[in-house]
């Protein structure tokens, strides 16, 4: 090979090992850069629900049986047993309705309450008596007897007085309730009436705050004189003022059963009002 042909063989050689040393030196494959992480934002605190009207814890005590001859309040409350602990809300039937047996001194209860599932469904029905409809199978006690009575003329029709006596022995047993012997049961039970609410879905609430509030809506209800208007739209009779109509279901039960009467649970739901505003945990 002549010195002029090698000579020019080395500098390509040259020429392509600089061009591979700066091709590898750049390439940008070979940069590698890092992402620095942004930290995360700290945890929101979990906000508590507020309690209006909160509930003592219940102080559970066994009474001795009562003397021959006593029917005052104190006696009643000596036959009332409390259990020390308490069901499952779902096991609770038997224990609630010993504590009702001595809340009505022995009274039969069948008459009128459905015992079965009876905090879960006390619950379900207190919690829907502000609204429109009033579910059936959530009733804890039992329907009237008889149909609902119509007086007046085909084109004016309007409420029976007749038709009041249908309530008279729901006002007449709520009357016979000694309220503080009541409100006492009440606070020993009142883990599973919360129990019972959360079901329902309410699992941020206190079923204390639901109860007052619901006794505060009836008694918001209207108490005209009898007899109230009523209209035939359809089949079913409707009140003919739609002040009236538009009312909710508990409202409307306070308006079915007559002015008296009316007035006299008016009474009793605002003794239960401010005992159950003034408990103190």
């Amino acid at each position: 090979m002549k010195k002029t042909n090698l000579l020019i063989f080395i500098l390509l050689l040259l020429i392509i090992a600089v061009g591979l040393s700066i091709y590898f030196r750049y390439d940008p494959v070979t940069q590698e850069t890092s992402v620095t992480a942004e930290p995360a934002p700290p945890p929101q605190p979990v906000k508590k629900p507020i309690v209006h009207y909160p509930v003592p814890e219940p102080q559970p005590s066994i009474a001795p049986q009562p003397q021959p001859g006593e029917e005052t309040a104190e006696a009643a409350e000596k036959t009332l047993a409390l259990p020390e602990s308490l069901p499952p809300v779902q096991d609770s039937d038997q224990s609630i309705h010993q504590a009702l047996e001595g809340l009505f001194s022995g009274k039969s209860l069948s008459n009128l309450l459905l015992l079965d599932n009876f905090i879960q469904k006390l619950v379900a029905t207190i919690d829907n008596l502000p609204e429109k409809r009033l579910p059936r199978a959530h009733l804890p006690i039992k329907p009237p007897g008889g149909k609902f009575i119509v007086s007046g003329t085909k084109e004016e029709p309007q409420t029976s007085s007749r038709n009041n006596k249908r309530y008279a022995g729901y006002v007449a047993l709520l009357e016979t309730i000694d309220q503080e012997l009541a409100v006492k049961i009440y606070i020993h039970f009142y883990p599973l009436f919360q129990q019972a609410y959360e079901q329902l879905g309410y699992r941020n609430a206190y079923f204390n705050d639901r109860l007052v509030y619901v006794l505060n809506h009836l008694l918001e209800t209207p108490n005209p004189p009898d007899p109230i208007l009523l209209a035939q739209p359809a089949v079913l009779y409707t009140y003919a003022d739609p002040l009236l109509e538009n009312r909710s279901a508990g409202q409307k039960i306070l308006l079915r059963i007559g002015q008296e009467q009316r007035s006299r649970l008016f009474k009793i739901l605002d003794g239960y009002r401010q005992k159950l505003t003034r408990l103190h945990p």
